[in-house]
């Protein structure tokens, strides 16, 4: 071989080394990123999941309200008519001791 052709083939076999450093390179970096976005599929469904049970508290938090709201309205009005009733109560022995 000529010393044309042998430079030609050493560059031929330095790019070709280069080439395979850069592909193992491409290769890690694809590896990490493909951990990295399994890391973050894995994270946003626990976020998912997270957010799902806050939703789910919020829900029964808002109904245990409403329920505490009607009983604030039950007592109240059951307290009126207690105090109706004992007023009665009151009016009936103010009329009995008259008489």
């Amino acid at each position: 071989m000529n010393q044309e052709t042998i430079a030609i083939v050493t560059r031929l076999e330095t790019r070709t080394r280069q080439m395979l450093l850069q592909y193992d390179k491409l290769q890690k970096q694809l590896q990490e990123t493909e951990e990295k976005l399994a890391e973050q599929r894995q994270r946003c469904q626990s976020l998912e999941e997270e957010n799902h049970n806050l939703e789910e508290k919020y829900a029964r938090l808002k109904m245990a309200r409403l329920i505490d709201m009607v009983d604030d309205d039950e007592l109240r009005s059951t307290r009126k008519r207690i105090n109706k009733m004992i007023a009665s109560v009151d009016k009936c022995l103010a009329t009995l001791k008259v008489q």
